[in-house]
């Protein structure tokens, strides 16, 4: 048995029937190189040996009415691979848009917490000859993205035998439930740990406000920044600046109260067409990254005339997952970031972001303490959160008080090698965040073989159209890079 950490058991307090918290990703898989005929029976059973390697998907919730800690994880000793692993035939003509309306379709269920929180769907019958596309859906408290994307790269190894390890070994590594524990953990962490992170935390937490609004120093030149700043989380680079802050962002047509009915999309960038941007102007990954989504947005919101004068602002989750005595399944801080959509040229808001993030990087740094975010989650009140987060959404509050940010933007990074899953290369793979109230879209890329595929994300009564999100996007790169080619710097 594991506690739950206060950060992955507040994603469970946080859910509601309005706001299912799941993440997950869109694969889009070549069979015709498989040693043997594609199969959804071997494909499933191969899973179930492999998902012996991966305790997340084996585990449970536990809990008590009489605990008064954060629920725990127990193993799931029976897994029954069958109710995780599913198929379903793709509706007519089977293309692109099939897929992504049915994932949007079953993207609308809800996972079923009385056994592990995640659930893959096999689609079939695509009009793409030898290819299957691969749904995978799995709660936000089992999963953080770079710990999805490190999840699906272990499923992916199909050329190295799993490990010998049997269902034995398995339990004795995960281990069972222990109501004397739960209740006397949860005791202990009630009456004294919680009290004493408080007392810690409260000086902290009142200086935050200031210290996310208060002015930064004068702009250090663009070309100062390091060609490179991705981190391990690809966000190195995206901080919280004068401009991108909670609470400043203004209100579009995805900035309220959402409802479970999910519209998925995906588009692929070309990595060696960023590079060159990124080359040429003396700027990062991520510069141009926010740059293209930036572009795509106000195109998008131009078309439905809604585009509002102030830049959007997204919230960028970065991992934490390196430091030290890390524990728990999301290992996350937020960082906030303009996406400058007052800017029409794309090179000038190209040059605008890499200012901001050149300027920002090493001055924020300290303002917020990566790991704050978990150790104040580490205080939920599990009922109090639930109760006022069904308040929250049945009286529409989000549409009422100040935008806190305008969407959710992610860059996870990916494999250096080729992807495959299960023996099956992947051609694409669309990452897909988690919406919350007053944030209806999420915009979540990842690099795969030599291309950055960008999954869309978004609420269908608020953005019915991701398509045009992603197209948005893609036209975007070509005019960035079109541009680029005309009036880049020598270097």
């Amino acid at each position: 048995m594991e506690r739950m950490t206060g950060f992955d058991a507040s994603l469970l307090y946080l859910e509601t029937a309005q706001q299912p918290l799941v993440v997950g990703a869109v694969l889009f898989i070549d069979v015709s190189g498989l040693e043997v005929e594609y199969s959804f029976d071997r494909l499933r059973t191969e899973l179930g040996r492999r998902i012996k390697e991966l305790p997340e998907l084996r585990r449970k919730i536990y809990d008590s009415p009489l605990n008064l800690g954060h629920p725990a994880w127990v193993e799931e000793y029976d897994l029954d691979v069958s109710a995780h692993v599913r198929r379903v035939d793709v509706d007519e003509p089977g293309d692109e848009r099939a897929v992504f309306e049915m994932c949007g379709t079953l993207g609308s269920r809800p996972l079923h917490r009385t056994r592990p929180l995640w659930e893959m769907w096999i689609l079939e019958h695509l009009a793409e000859p030898d290819t299957v596309a691969v749904f995978f859906r799995a709660h936000h408290a089992v999963l953080d993205g770079a710990h999805g994307a490190d999840i699906l790269l272990k499923l992916s190894r199909a050329g190295r035998p799993a490990s010998p390890r049997d269902l034995d070994m398995v339990r004795v590594e995960a281990g069972s439930a222990n109501p004397i524990r739960l209740l006397a953990g949860g005791l202990w962490d009630f009456t004294v740990r919680r009290p004493l992170t408080l007392a810690r935390l409260i000086p902290e937490v009142l200086t935050l406000p200031l210290a996310l609004h208060s002015p930064s120093s004068p702009a250090a030149p663009a070309e100062s920044a390091p060609d490179d700043d991705r981190s391990q989380d690809g966000n190195e680079d995206l901080v919280v600046v004068p401009g991108a802050a909670p609470f400043t962002a203004p209100r579009t047509r995805f900035n309220a109260t959402i409802t479970p009915h999910r519209a998925v999309w995906g588009t692929s960038l070309d990595l060696d067409e960023i590079t060159e941007v990124k080359d040429a102007f003396g700027v990062t990954v991520n510069d141009v990254y926010l740059t293209v989504v930036g572009g795509g947005l106000r195109r998008y919101l131009r078309a439905h005339d809604d585009l509002p004068d102030p830049p959007l602002i997204a919230v960028v989750p970065v991992s934490t997952r390196d430091a030290d005595g890390a524990r728990g399944h999301n290992r996350v801080t937020v960082l906030f970031a303009s996406l400058r959509t007052d800017i029409a040229d794309p090179v000038d808001r190209l040059r605008a972001i890499s200012a901001r993030t050149g300027r920002g990087k090493k001055q924020t740094r300290n303002r917020m303490r990566p790991d704050l975010i978990q150790d104040v989650a580490e205080l939920a009140p599990a009922t109090a959160l639930q109760v006022l987060m069904r308040i929250y959404g049945d009286f529409h509050l989000a549409d009422l008080h100040p935008v806190v940010h305008n969407l959710v933007v992610s860059n996870i990074p990916g494999p250096e090698e080729e992807l495959d899953f299960l023996g099956g290369r992947v051609t694409r793979m669309y990452p897909l965040g988690p919406l919350m109230h007053g944030s209806g879209l999420s915009v979540t890329a990842m690099s795969v073989d030599g291309q950055l595929d960008v999954g869309i994300n978004a609420c269908e009564h608020l953005v019915p159209d991701p398509d045009l999100v992603a197209s948005g996007i893609r036209e975007a790169m070509d005019r960035l890079l079109e541009l680029t080619r005309e009036q880049a710097p020598r270097r």
